[in-house]
């Protein structure tokens, strides 16, 4: 009997644990997939945010932009490689096609460039990043500031499907 219990605890346990980790917001057509940020490096006013969209609608959205108040500017951001260096640029939209989802970060350089933080991010704070869409307007979220190994694992428990991770979002710089 008492091993039972032990079982049951862990299991409970191993449960409660998973859920800290993973949450997502759903308006709509749109889920908003465990948003995360990294914690900020000591001396360092930026850091980086990262979430997953699923459209499960008939028709095409975009993240117009984002924006929070732990960040003096907030940007959506790829990277590509050019003469053999790692650049950064601010993208105006991201697509998100009828039918697929996007994971920032994943297969690609997406992310959300916090800029000009009020205070450091440190791992277990949370804050509200608004996400404004063309069609689905304003989505606000709540951040998790977490470890990037855990932030990685909880996101990548919380899809359901394979097929859903195929991502053709596309970035659009102007």
């Amino acid at each position: 009997m008492k091993k039972l219990i032990q079982s049951v605890l862990f299991c409970l346990a191993a449960a409660l644990s998973f859920s800290a980790h993973a949450h997502s917001f759903e308006v709509g057509d749109l889920t908003i997939i465990h948003p995360n940020a990294k914690p900020s490096r000591p001396g360092v006013l930026s850091s980086a945010a990262y979430f997953g969209v699923k459209n499960t609608g008939t028709a095409e959205d975009r993240i117009l932009s984002v924006r929070s108040d732990v960040a003096k500017h907030t940007e959506i951001h790829d990277m590509k490689m050019e003469n053999d260096v790692m650049r950064m640029f601010k993208v105006d939209d991201v697509r998100i096609p009828a039918g697929q989802t996007l994971k920032m970060g994943d297969n690609n350089k997406l992310h959300v460039m916090l800029m000009d933080l009020a205070a450091p991010l440190k791992v277990g704070e949370k804050f509200t990043l608004t996400i404004t869409f063309e069609k689905a307007g304003e989505i606000p979220v709540e951040v998790w500031v977490e470890d990037p190994k855990e932030a990685s694992s909880a996101h990548d428990h919380h899809e359901d499907s394979s097929a859903e991770k195929d991502s053709t979002a596309t970035a659009h710089q102007h």
